[in-house]
């Protein structure tokens, strides 16, 4: 088995992930799987963590040359004596120790889910971050009928997830967005959308809870949006002192969420996958060798759904 991938010796931009044709194979003990990677995909905080920000580049900047990515699809090749697996199973993980933009990768049992027949490794590469974060999001919402929800780039790759699981709820959904998406938002299920470009023209929406992808002057902008004593769910960490400090003339309970691996919530979501219950939106395949475009044009923002990268040298 020869493992291969990407790594990075530094912090910077797209060009410092640089691709390995050789690279150590990991070993696993008895409570891990090695899984032969198939489908990764990237993520928001890929890119923040490969620029030296946030909590995974203090993770990472002690191992250098380090190997990022969180979002695993593959095929267990050795099983630990307790993991519980067997070689053979086609298995999905989110991992925060990295190692996803590599061929080969060690994963904690208890992080593995098995993916579904009826889902594709391709499509649940492209699910671990964005399907448990986007799950865990509307547990701790704790939403009740009849609440309004405010919701910000309900496209992006946690967003058109959680807008579907909203929708599911009796709920108002008024969703931030730019025009050219309207269509799709209301398409899973957003009741109305406001464009973004002109946060001037936000109304008092009375929003019971907003729900904050993106963070920043954005976020910023969105909070006249909710009313007095009203809950904001922050998902970029970083900026929830921001957010906590504009709000905090209008009472804002501004929180933080940060997704914790686990197999059961990720199980859950390739279910409703399986089950035709919720629809993944894939932007756009990349081989892994092509990695630093692929970082490139999730960093622009203009993507619609989930960028994966193919692990296969076929």
């Amino acid at each position: 088995m020869q493992n291969y991938g990407v790594t990075i010796s530094e912090f910077g931009e797209a060009d410092v992930l640089t691709f390995q044709e050789h690279l150590p194979l990991p070993t696993i003990n008895e409570n891990q799987v090695l899984i032969e990677n198939h489908y990764a995909s990237i993520n928001p905080v890929d890119f923040k963590t490969r620029k030296g920000l946030g909590w995974g580049a203090e993770k990472f900047k002690s191992q250098f040359p380090a190997i990022l990515g969180f979002d695993i699809a593959g095929i267990v090749v050795q099983a630990g004596a307790a993991s519980g697996f067997k070689v053979g199973d086609r298995v999905a993980a989110l991992t925060f120790e990295g190692g996803a933009y590599s061929r080969y990768v060690a994963v904690n049992a208890e992080l593995v889910a098995r993916v579904p027949t009826n889902v594709s490794l391709e499509q649940a590469g492209a699910m671990p971050t964005v399907a448990t974060t986007a799950y865990q999001i509307l547990k701790q919402a704790n939403i009740q009928t009849g609440q309004h929800i405010l919701l910000s780039a309900p496209l992006g790759g946690v967003g058109h997830l959680l807008l579907q699981l909203l929708a599911k709820q009796a709920v108002k959904i008024s969703v931030i967005c730019s025009p050219a998406k309207n269509e799709a938002a209301l398409a899973l299920g957003a009741n109305q959308c406001f464009d973004y470009h002109h946060p001037e023209q936000y109304p008092d929406l009375q929003a019971d809870l907003f729900i904050d992808l993106v963070g920043g002057e954005s976020g910023i902008a969105a909070l006249k949006m909710v009313k007095t004593n009203g809950r904001v769910i922050c998902i970029p960490t970083i900026h929830v002192p921001l957010l906590q400090q504009a709000g905090a003339q209008q009472h804002l309970q501004v929180e933080k969420m940060l997704a914790v691996p686990n197999s059961a919530d990720l199980t859950t979501m390739l279910g409703y996958l399986a089950d035709h219950s919720l629809t993944l939106q894939i932007a756009k395949v990349f081989p892994i060798q092509e990695i630093q475009t692929a970082h490139r044009l999730l960093e622009s923002g203009r993507t619609q759904g989930k960028i994966v990268l193919a692990l296969d040298r076929e």
